[in-house]
């Protein structure tokens, strides 16, 4: 048993302090506020380093395409607007971000109320002197919890993305693509893929398009400037009614 630390320095906790998000966001709406062209270029980065995961994952990854070093820094906005699954995931963290602050908070304040009650007791016993030090460093940290924060967007973000691209390079395999026929420059024949439905549309760039044939299982990437003509192939459809066919007598 032992006296109470009084004199021993304490991190002082307000209650607006408690969330870390709650401390943090209305300083970063007030800066994007007074200097609107930071916003428009911490969105632009944002939806970019996107759309270089989301190529990476999807092109290098899933057919072997050097998309990054095929690209130009525009390709990689104009992705998002090609696939905006995957910045709908990365922008679904942030509930969770909200999740854990809300859980973080309860949680200071409860070690808030603790300390009080400790700091009314005459004499410390060795495991209350221990508490009494722990609840100070949780209290008094307060700047690595949006670092915290901001590393869970980015881990669990682009790992939803890297699943998301991974997921549509293997329905791609699988034939889920749309079906073009591509016609060269000087040549009177259409491209000729070893699937009679046609080459898969991966994509393009500003300089190449990416093509996939399912049957052979191989990529193909085309200069823009080399193609003459890329026409969709129209999906077989059933008819709208069927009838059961009469024989006549």
């Amino acid at each position: 048993m032992g006296d109470a630390p009084r004199a021993a320095p304490q991190a002082e906790t307000s209650p607006q302090s408690y969330s870390a998000l709650q401390a943090v966001v209305p300083h970063i709406l007030a800066t994007f506020k007074r200097e609107p062209a930071l916003a428009l270029t911490a969105c632009y980065l944002f939806v970019a380093l996107a759309g270089i995961y989301y190529d990476y994952g999807f092109y290098q990854r899933g057919f072997g395409i050097p998309v990054l070093t095929l690209s130009q820094i525009g390709d990689f906005m104009v992705a998002r607007l090609q696939q905006p699954m995957a910045l709908v995931l990365l922008v679904s963290t942030l509930p969770l971000c909200r999740l854990i602050d809300r859980f973080n908070t309860r949680t200071r304040r409860k070690d808030a109320a603790r300390r009080e009650r400790l700091q009314g007791l005459p004499r410390f016993a060795w495991w209350q002197r221990l508490q009494m030090r722990y609840i100070n460093w949780h209290l008094g940290v307060t700047r690595w919890v949006p670092v915290l924060y901001l590393s869970l967007v980015l881990v669990y973000g682009w790992n939803f993305i890297w699943i998301y691209s991974i997921y549509r390079a293997r329905a791609v395999e699988a034939g889920d693509v749309p079906r073009v026929t591509v016609s060269m420059n000087g040549d009177a024949a259409d491209l000729r893929a070893a699937d009679p439905k046609g080459w898969g549309y991966l994509g393009a760039v500003s300089n190449y398009v990416f093509l996939y044939d399912p049957v052979a299982r191989h990529s193909l990437v085309v200069p823009v400037n080399a193609i003459q003509r890329i026409q969709p192939v129209a999906p077989k459809r059933a008819a709208k009614w069927s009838f059961p066919v009469v024989s006549g007598p």
